[in-house]
């Protein structure tokens, strides 16, 4: 018996198939059907994209042995213990198979890429992104990427003098990109600063007149320079800090709605109301754990936020030289937990990788180092400014808006004392933990087939 499946690209355009024994169809068979379809090169597209079962609730990257249909039917489940939405939302949600950036394709691989249709796809999924608030961009960003995105929409009006045609190629397309805490011209009680369709519209007058550009490309360069493009995204929240005895007198709200954003190359916490960074963390520059909450002797939940799991960041403070510990309480904790811990497999390998093939043959190291450095060169843009010349960008950290917990010389010497438990009862945790898992040095012994079966 057949199976009536569609499979959307991020733009929301689908494909329909139909499958026989879909039943038992796995992701692998569904991705290869999806490649032949939309014409990709074979070897790139699977290194570059995965199929992925994503809801307004929750996002999953499928496994290739997983089967789509079964997955589906566990998606109750799944919400039950990962989504922290109501009984109502649960019940109402429904996920759709996507097809779209797969989430361990690094940076540096992805900046090699030069066929125009998978870029097309990968640029989709960022425009999406940007759309929806998830990757926070500052405005001199949201100008060229809107200037560009019009651009490519339609090249005739490189020729077209009228100043209404590029409005309306503007106003057309420019609602597909721009988030709407940024759409709105901000006003005082002296001036109005432009809108941002009218920013858009000088930088689209300035790209109109160059000989020849290649859109998509010169839009996928400036989404390269964000640290956490490319994230699985998760949800929870954290304890803001209070600076003022107002605020702490009149506001009962002492936690934080936030996205936590991981990719191949860190971690990054982002508050999802004011759409900016508040702490972005290199694999290098910190030590983590999950812990899950310890029942209680009656067995009841006291406390709802103790009842959750908790990813803990321990880091040190450039500003104050401390060492700081960041609870992050979440019930998608686990999933953070195993994507980090993969990402760290996946540098690992590569490093001894890259460090047999450099013993094998010393003369062939310089060309390796060559060409990635060429090609990271390569992807840069000079439309926008650095992130590190930007003054108030929304990709700084802003440490001081949270409740971050100061390592005592006790704990941190109990970090290189296995059998010296570290108390946590300070930071609002059910129970001890043993030891932080060191992103460097530490040793993980598990296979590509072993990964945790939380992992996206």
């Amino acid at each position: 018996m057949s199976m009536s499946v569609v499979i959307y690209l991020p733009d929301n355009t689908g494909h329909q198939f139909d499958i026989p024994n879909g039943n038992y169809t796995t992701t692998s068979q569904y991705l290869q059907l999806m490649i032949a379809t939309l014409k990709l090169p074979d070897s790139l597209a699977k290194k570059s994209f995965a199929l992925w079962l994503k809801s307004p609730l929750l996002d999953v990257q499928l496994k290739p042995q997983h089967v789509p249909f079964r997955m589906v039917k566990q998606w109750p489940m799944l919400l039950e213990k990962y989504s922290m939405a109501t009984d109502y939302e649960k019940a109402q949600d429904e996920p759709a198979l996507i097809f779209r950036r797969n989430a361990f394709l690094t940076k540096e691989d992805e900046v090699q890429i030069t066929n125009e249709a998978i870029l097309n796809i990968l640029m989709m999924e960022a425009k999406s992104c940007i759309q929806q608030g998830i990757y926070p961009c500052d405005t001199e960003d949201i100008e060229q990427l809107g200037a560009l995105l019009c651009l490519g929409k339609d090249e005739e009006h490189k020729q077209d003098e009228d100043k209404h045609g590029m409005e309306s190629v503007v106003k057309e397309n420019l609602p597909t990109l721009v988030p709407s805490h940024m759409a709105r011209a901000k006003r005082s009680f002296l001036n109005r600063q432009q809108s941002m369709e009218e920013r858009v519209m000088v930088c689209l007058k300035k790209a109109s007149k160059e000989s020849s550009i290649n859109c998509t490309l010169e839009f996928m360069k400036i989404c390269w320079q964000l640290p956490y493009y490319g994230s699985v995204i998760f949800s929870g929240f954290v304890e803001k800090a209070s600076h003022s005895t107002f605020s702490l007198w009149f506001s009962s709200q002492t936690q934080m709605c936030v996205l936590i954003a991981i990719n191949t190359n860190g971690v990054w916490v982002i508050d999802k109301e004011k759409k900016h960074v508040l702490i972005g963390l290199l694999y290098d520059d910190f030590n983590w754990e999950m812990t899950t909450p310890e029942p209680n002797e009656d067995g009841l939940n006291a406390d709802t936020e103790l009842q959750l799991p908790s990813l803990f960041l321990e880091f040190d403070d450039e500003k104050t030289k401390t060492n700081q510990l960041l609870q992050i309480v979440s019930k998608q904790a686990p999933m953070m937990d195993s994507m980090i811990e993969t990402c760290i497999l996946m540098i690992r390998e590569k490093e001894q990788i890259a460090q047999a093939q450099n013993m094998a043959s010393s003369g062939d190291e310089s060309n390796g180092l060559k060409s990635k450095a060429n090609a990271i060169t390569s992807a840069s843009t000079t439309r926008v400014r650095p992130l590190f010349e930007r003054q108030n960008s929304v990709t700084s950290s802003h440490p001081e808006k949270l409740i971050l917990t100061k390592m005592s010389d006790s704990d941190e010497s109990s970090q290189s004392n296995p059998s010296s438990p570290i108390d946590l009862e300070h930071t609002q945790k059910p129970g001890k933990r043993k030891i932080f898992k060191k992103v460097a040095g530490r040793q993980k012994g598990f296979s590509h087939s072993e990964e945790h079966h939380e992992l996206l």
